[in-house]
C-alpha cells in the first residue's frame, strides 16, 4: 500500500462514522446518510492531492449534497428501505451509535444552522474551524452556539419538569 492509501485509508477509518452520524443529525436516513458518505470520499480519494483541508471539504461536500437531495423535487418520493452497504454493513449502526447521544434528539428541533453549529462544535471542531466550513465569522458561530446552548437547557428543563 502506497503512503498516499495508507493516509487515505487512516481518514476514512477516522471519519466514516462521525461523517454519517452528523448527516443523521442533521435529519438524514441512516441509508442515505451512509450513501452520501460513501460517494463524498470516493470523492475525496480522487481529489486527495487536491485538496488542502481533507476532513472540512468532506464535511462541506456531504452536506451539500444532502441539502441538493433534500431540495429536490423533480423526483417522485420513493421510502427508502435500508440495505447492508459497503460503508455501514448493518444500516441501523450509524443511526444507533448516533442516537445514543441524547444531542440527536436536540438538534432536530433546532433551527439548521443551529444544528450545524452545535453537532460540529459536539464533534470537536473549534470555532474558527466551523466558520471557515460554513462560510461565515466566528461572531456569528458563537452566537449560533449560543442560542443553541440556550435551547437545549430550555429543553431539558422542561424534561425533568414533565
Amino acid at each position: 500500500m502506497t503512503e498516499y492509501e495508507e493516509a487515505f485509508s487512516r481518514f476514512y477509518r477516522k471519519l466514516v462514522v462521525p461523517l454519517t452520524a452528523y448527516l443523521v443529525s442533521q435529519g438524514a436516513s441512516a441509508h442515505l446518510a451512509a450513501e452520501i458518505v460513501q460517494d463524498t470520499m470516493i470523492k475525496a480519494y480522487r481529489k486527495w492531492h487536491e485538496v488542502t483541508w481533507h476532513k472540512s471539504w468532506v464535511y462541506k461536500v456531504a452536506y451539500q449534497a444532502y441539502v441538493r437531495h433534500v431540495t429536490r423535487v423533480d423526483e417522485e418520493p420513493v421510502e427508502e428501505v435500508p440495505e447492508p452497504t459497503p460503508l455501514l454493513p448493518r444500516p441501523d449502526q450509524a443511526e444507533a451509535w448516533a442516537q445514543q447521544r441524547e444531542i440527536v434528539h436536540l438538534l432536530r428541533k433546532l433551527p439548521p444552522r443551529q444544528r450545524q453549529v452545535l453537532a460540529l462544535h459536539h464533534d470537536g471542531w473549534t470555532a474558527g474551524e466551523i466558520a471557515e466550513l460554513l462560510g461565515i465569522g466566528d461572531a456569528a458561530v458563537r452566537q449560533n452556539l449560543r442560542k443553541a446552548r440556550l435551547a437545549a437547557a430550555r429543553h431539558l428543563r422542561r424534561r425533568e419538569e414533565g
